[in-house]
């Protein structure tokens, strides 16, 4: 089965005056770096940072010369701007032809479900999006008849094979508080639906004062939910959810006055033996018997599985993988990369620490021990705080993908565009004449945004990288956003300029 794809963070822009009497006058457009500069440092000033840092860095894609610089040595927290290193990453180590392949089989008298860390198994968002469009329901089901196709009926057990990546589930530095929602789900080797469930409660039958009820997505009865949420007939619909810990109990809590559409989003724990139950729940109600003590369990360490006869396989190629990570900013995908490729080189099972010692390695190779010894890599997505990078670090990175010929172009092309992804709702005044392929990076008092403004007739291309940090206040948030648009707004003026010039200089 082949998955295409589709969240969006919405960014709120604000035209501050300083800041479009800059633009709307600006000053003509001198052809050297320097003059460039002066113009970054302009529109910076023309705005109330305050104690927030920033640092830019713009660079022609051409000659790797650089066009602007301020802070730009300084390492920042980058958000999901993270992944454009990850993501990079990813392409160099497994290639642009690689597909991730999770496989059910049968070895004698018990099943293997074998994971490859693929990230997008029955995503939600992917399953809506497909032709005819899937549920969870319908995946588990295609298993489900590959086994009785192949006259299984019956199973000692099913063994859930995820050693491709460690157990470390959670990353130490995640924010404790929210690790049941979505973009702090849960990494492992076998991930499914996101590794979330997706809860729609509604009013009882009975009337106000009742408890509400609820449908589940995927269906999970073994699952103990509470419901503390009731009926009402006024006031605001007002559900949440909670769960324990370790994911054994969940609670519906609020006021339920209509029928959600949107689910409640919550993450599960240990998503392989979620997996695996859900796929033993459906493989006895299909008519496939499993052994007990336990029916499900997951593969040992040190355990030997044979490759036995493969009954089900799932195909997930790098590409679409890669655009949900960087146009959809979804962390999972950037995990699993992150662990994918610390397997991929080490052959041990992947982890947040070799997989970053892959990109240390890369970065080091690609752009100098200098950037290596400047970047900190605590994850692949950007969560964590505990990532530092220089915005000239991003630039250089940027174009030292941007033209692998083998990669480069996969790599922009998984960045949003305007219109797409974290950018559907960003630079809809801005006018660009050139195409902006871009990753933006939020966090509490972080705003980034790297990527690429590419001339596409000549194929000639600047790089550039805004990084803001310590933002306090809403107008400092509303700054740093406009302050994107206008540095996108320069680097596409002067592509423009430098192509006048020149003539086309190079391809993509």
């Amino acid at each position: 089965m082949s998955q295409t794809t589709g969240r969006s963070r919405v960014g709120v822009l604000a035209w501050c005056a300083s800041a479009f009497a800059v633009l709307a006058s600006p000053p003509a457009l001198a052809l050297q770096a320097g003059d460039l500069a002066d113009d970054v440092r302009r529109l910076i000033a023309a705005k109330k940072f305050g104690e927030a840092r920033v640092g830019v860095s713009m660079m022609d894609g051409a000659s790797g010369a650089v066009l602007a610089a301020h802070r730009a040595d300084e390492a920042f927290i980058p958000a999901s701007n993270m992944k454009l290193l990850t993501s990079g990453a990813a392409l160099l180590i497994l290639g642009p032809d690689f597909a991730f392949r999770t496989e059910l089989v049968s070895d004698g008298e018990r099943l293997i479900f074998r994971g490859s860390g693929d990230p997008s198994l029955a995503d939600p968002s992917i399953l809506e999006k497909m032709t005819p469009r899937l549920t969870v329901g319908d995946m588990l089901d295609a298993m489900v008849g590959a086994a009785t196709k192949a006259n299984i009926t019956r199973a000692s057990e099913l063994v859930i094979d995820d050693r491709v990546f460690d157990r470390e589930l959670v990353h130490p530095m995640w924010p404790a508080d929210q690790l049941t929602r979505g973009y702090c789900a849960q990494v492992s080797g076998v991930n499914f639906h996101a590794n979330v469930l997706h809860v729609f409660p509604a009013p009882s039958p009975s009337g106000p004062g009742h408890s509400a009820v609820y449908t589940l997505q995927p269906e999970a009865p073994w699952l103990r939910f509470e419901v503390r949420a009731r009926t009402v007939a006024e006031g605001s619909n007002s559900p949440w959810l909670t769960r324990d810990a370790d994911g054994s109990r969940f609670v519906l809590r609020g006021d339920v006055r209509h029928r959600s559409l949107a689910p409640i989003e919550v993450t599960v724990h240990d998503p392989a033996m979620f997996l695996g139950n859900l796929l033993a729940e459906r493989l006895e109600r299909g008519g496939v018997t499993l052994g007990s003590n336990p029916r499900v369990r997951l593969a040992q360490p040190d355990e030997t599985l044979s490759a036995g006869a493969v009954l089900a396989m799932i195909s997930t190629p790098l590409a679409e993988v890669l655009k949900r990570c960087n146009a959809d900013s979804a962390n999972l995908y950037a995990e699993a990369m992150l662990k994918r490729i610390g397997h991929d080189v080490t052959h041990e099972p992947g982890s947040w620490k070799n997989g970053a010692a892959v990109v240390r390695m890369l970065l080091t190779e690609r752009i100098g021990a200098d950037a290596a010894a400047s970047t900190v890599i605590s994850d692949g997505s950007g969560m964590s705080r505990g990532n530092a990078v220089t915005p000239s670090t991003m630039t250089r990175w940027v174009r030292s993908i941007s033209l692998d010929k083998a990669v480069g172009q996969a790599f922009r092309d998984s960045m949003a565009e305007i219109g797409e992804g974290t950018l559907r709702r960003r630079f809809q005044g801005a006018k660009l004449t050139n195409r902006l392929q871009a990753k933006s990076g939020y966090l509490n008092g972080v705003r980034c945004l790297s990527g690429t403004v590419t001339h596409e007739a000549s194929g000639r291309f600047v790089t550039f990288s805004v990084l803001v940090n310590n933002i306090r206040t809403d107008e400092q948030h509303r700054d740093t956003l406009q302050l994107h648009e206008d540095i996108v707004r320069l680097a596409d003026r002067w592509l423009n300029a430098r192509v006048t010039a020149d003539g086309p200089a190079m391809g993509g």
